[in-house]
């Protein structure tokens, strides 16, 4: 996802989003609460935790595609050491971060390998990349399933854009499985014209589909207003994201109307109830 330059995720992607931790954005004063506040922080936190692995591991990709041997990951964070090596044979790409975790610039653990494979020149309209995954763990959560990312050129205003499909499954390391079927556009908003300049490189994602719960409930996904990443961040800046229960209750998860580079989300229940979300 870049042209002649890497391509980000995000991830923030950014995304940028991770495995949560919880704050309360109102009183509490009984056990229960705690137990009923946590189940419906859960919804975002399985979501976040997927939607952060995939989409980083696109941004990886992007990367290793212009990089031999050694390679960091993001731009942001201390670490100087490299996590991962970078190996090409033919269309085929794979990046390697070992056997052990490793401590990547963006703060979180890796190990296990990301392998694309790519139809047609990476920067080319109409080129087809899937990314798939062999013993791969983020944070000790194990990745699995494939990302397919198309090139689809520019849009109306220049912005070189990418219709992705996911169909995968994260294990998580506290326990159970989440399962993912998402259809995203990732749109490269800043930063496509400076080339060797990776600070300024900002995403927008938009799209919708389905996490499957550990419990077996299965929980729409949409995206109401476009996720932010930036690759000088490994949060998400800004975006709404809308979770439909299998009971048909509405959940919203908003990352701020205006971009910033912060941990803070909220989550807002049909009650009105907003409990705030640290994000890590």
């Amino acid at each position: 996802m870049r042209q002649a330059k890497l391509l980000m995720t995000v991830s923030a992607m950014a995304i940028a989003m991770a495995a949560f931790t919880f704050g309360s954005g109102c009183r509490k004063n009984k056990n229960n609460d705690t137990t009923a506040q946590t189940e419906e922080t859960n919804v975002a936190s399985d979501h976040a935790v997927s939607e952060q692995a995939f989409e980083d591991a696109q941004t990886i990709a992007d990367q290793g595609a212009t990089v031999t041997g050694a390679m960091n990951f993001r731009v942001s964070g201390t670490m100087s050491s490299p996590c991962a090596t970078v190996s090409h044979s033919g269309d085929t790409t794979i990046i390697d971060f070992g056997t052990v975790d490793c401590t990547c610039r963006d703060g979180r653990t890796r190990r296990g390998k990301i392998i694309v494979v790519r139809t047609g020149v990476f920067t080319d309209s109409g080129s087809v990349r899937t990314i798939t995954f062999d013993n791969f763990y983020q944070n000790g959560n194990k990745i699995t399933g494939l990302r397919t990312v198309a090139n689809m050129g520019h849009n109306t205003l220049g912005q070189p854009f990418y219709n992705i499909t996911v169909a995968g499954s994260v294990l998580l390391s506290t326990g159970g499985t989440v399962g993912v079927t998402w259809n995203r556009t990732r749109t490269w908003t800043a930063g496509y014209s400076t080339t060797g300049t990776l600070t300024d490189d900002v995403y927008a994602i938009t799209g919708s589909g389905t996490i499957t719960r550990a419990s077996g409930a299965v929980v729409g996904v949409e995206i109401t207003s476009p996720l932010i990443l930036s690759m000088d961040c490994r949060y998400i800046e800004a975006g709404t994201v809308k979770y439909t229960l299998p009971s048909g209750g509405i959940r919203t998860l908003n990352y701020g109307d205006t971009p910033a580079c912060d941990n803070m989300a909220k989550l807002t229940l049909p009650s009105g109830t907003v409990y705030d979300i640290t994000l890590r």
